[in-house]
C-alpha cells in the first residue's frame, strides 16, 4: 500500500480486507454443512457420526482462540491472520483429497484450529482504527460479514456442489484463501489507536478479576446460549430443511439466505442507533445492553415455540426465521460491551476467552442433535426441533439474567477506577 495513502483510506481497505476474510471464514466452515446430505450417502454415515464431525470442528475452536487471544497482546494480529489463513487452506486441501470419517473428523478439527481465533483476532485488529466510543459500527460491519459469508454461501455452495460435487467446493474454497492471503500481505497494516489511546499509568487488571465480574460472566453466557443454535448452521441446519422439511437444495439456500439478510438488516440498524444513542450521552448499559438481551427474548421463545407448539411447515420456517435473525444481534453487542470493560493491553486476551467460551458451545450443539435424531428413530425433524426448543428456553433464561445484571459501567469504575472518562 503506498504511503501516501490516508489514515482514512487506509482504515477502510484494512476493514474490507478484515471483512472478506470473515466471509471466507464463513464458507470454509458451512462447506460441511451444505455438503451433509452427498456426504452422508457417499460414506455412509450414521446421524450420531454426522453429528460428532459437525462437534469435531468445535473440539479445538475453542481452545486455539484462547490461546491466539493472548498471543494477540503480544503479536501484531496481522501475522496472527496470516497463519490462521494457511492452516484453513490446508484443511480443505486435506478434506477435498480425502475420505472415510477419521479424515473428516481430523480436518475438521484442524480447520477448526485455524477459524477459532478469527472473530477475536479480526475484531481486535478492528477495534485498532477506531476510537472506543465509534466501536459498535466496526464490531457490527465484522459481524455483518459473517453474515455475508453465510448469504454467499447460501447462494453459491450448494449450486457448486450439486454441479460439481462437494470435493471440488473445497479446492475452490483453498483457492479464494490463497488469494485473499495474497491481498493481505500486499496491503494489510496494523492500527495504532491503542498506543494513542493507552495511559502510561494503565495497568493490567488481574485476570480472576476480569473474568468472574458479573458483566462478564452473564454477557459470555448470553453469548454460549445464543451459538447453541447458531452453531448448527455448519452442521445440520441443511440436512434439517432438506431431509427434514423436505426442501429442494436451493430452497435451503435460500432459507439461510434470508434469515442470513435480516440478521444484517437488524445489526446494521440497530447497531446504528445504539452508537447514536452513546453519541448522545445514553448510558452504555442502555446503548449496548438492552437491545440484545431483549433480542434474546424474543428470539429464544420463537425456537422455543418452534421446538414445543408444533407449529406446522409454514410456522415452523417462520419461528426458524426468527429465531435465527434476533439471537444473532447478540454477537457484535457482546463484543462491544467485553472491549468496554477490558484494559486495553489485554483486550485481545479477553475477547478470545469470551468469544471461546461462546462457541464452545458448538461442540455441544451438533452432538445433541445428532443424539436426539437416533433416539427418535432417525426422524431428523422432530430431533432437531426437541433440541432447538430447548435452547430456546436457556436463551429466555440468560436474556433475563442479561437483563438484570450486565452493566458495563459499574464492572469498568469496579475493575479500572483510575481510568475516569468513559471509553
Amino acid at each position: 500500500m503506498p504511503d501516501a495513502l490516508s489514515s482514512g483510506g487506509r482504515r477502510r481497505v484494512v476493514v474490507a480486507l478484515l471483512m472478506t476474510v470473515m466471509v471466507i471464514a464463513v464458507l470454509d466452515k458451512s462447506v460441511f454443512a451444505f455438503a451433509g446430505p452427498q456426504i452422508i450417502d457417499e460414506l455412509k454415515l450414521t446421524p450420531a457420526q454426522f453429528g460428532s464431525i459437525g462437534s469435531a470442528f468445535f473440539v479445538l475452536y475453542s481452545v486455539s482462540g484462547l490461546l491466539v487471544g493472548f498471543a494477540a497482546n503480544r503479536w501484531p494480529a496481522r501475522h496472527i491472520l496470516t497463519a490462521m489463513s494457511l492452516v484453513w487452506m490446508l484443511a480443505q486441501v486435506l478434506t477435498a483429497r480425502g475420505s472415510g470419517f477419521a479424515m473428516l473428523v481430523g480436518s475438521r478439527m484442524l480447520l477448526g484450529a485455524g477459524c477459532g481465533p478469527g472473530t477475536a483476532v479480526t475484531q481486535h485488529a478492528c477495534f485498532k482504527w477506531y476510537a472506543p466510543r465509534e466501536r459498535v459500527v466496526p464490531a457490527a460491519l465484522i459481524q455483518v460479514a459473517i453474515m455475508l459469508g453465510a448469504v454467499a454461501g447460501a447462494l453459491m455452495l450448494p449450486l457448486v456442489i450439486q454441479r460439481a460435487g462437494w470435493r471440488f467446493a473445497y479446492g475452490l474454497l483453498a483457492a479464494v484463501s490463497l488469494a485473499w492471503l495474497l491481498a493481505w500481505t500486499a496491503f494489510g497494516r496494523e492500527g495504532a489507536h491503542d498506543d494513542a489511546a493507552q495511559s502510561p499509568a494503565s495497568a493490567a487488571v488481574s485476570y480472576r478479576r476480569l473474568l468472574l465480574n458479573r458483566s462478564f460472566v452473564l454477557v459470555t453466557l448470553a453469548g454460549f446460549c445464543s451459538y447453541l443454535p447458531t452453531a448448527l448452521i455448519y452442521s445440520w441446519v441443511p440436512v434439517y430443511l432438506q431431509r427434514g422439511l423436505g426442501l429442494a437444495p436451493l430452497q435451503s439456500g435460500y432459507v439461510v439466505m434470508a434469515a442470513t439478510l435480516g440478521v444484517i438488516v437488524l445489526n446494521l440498524a440497530v447497531s446504528t442507533l445504539s452508537q447514536r444513542a452513546l453519541a448522545r450521552g445514553a448510558s452504555v448499559r442502555r446503548a449496548l445492553v438492552a437491545p440484545p438481551m431483549l433480542a434474546c427474548l424474543a428470539g429464544g421463545l420463537a425456537m422455543a415455540a418452534l421446538g414445543f407448539a408444533a407449529p406446522g411447515r409454514t410456522g415452523t420456517l417462520a419461528l426458524f426465521l426468527a429465531g435465527s435473525v434476533l439471537v444473532n444481534l447478540l454477537p457484535a453487542f457482546a463484543n462491544s460491551i467485553v472491549a468496554f470493560v477490558a484494559p486495553v493491553r489485554q483486550r485481545g486476551s479477553l475477547l478470545a476467552i469470551h468469544i471461546g467460551v461462546m462457541t464452545s458451545a458448538g461442540m455441544l450443539a451438533p452432538l445433541l442433535v445428532g443424539r436426539a435424531v437416533e433416539h427418535l428413530g432417525g426422524r431428523i425433524a422432530p430431533g432437531f426441533e426437541l433440541v432447538i426448543g430447548a435452547f430456546g428456553l436457556a436463551l429466555v433464561l440468560s436474556g433475563l439474567l442479561g437483563l438484570a445484571w450486565i452493566d458495563p459501567e459499574r464492572t469498568r469504575s469496579q475493575l479500572l477506577p483510575s481510568e475516569l472518562q468513559p471509553r
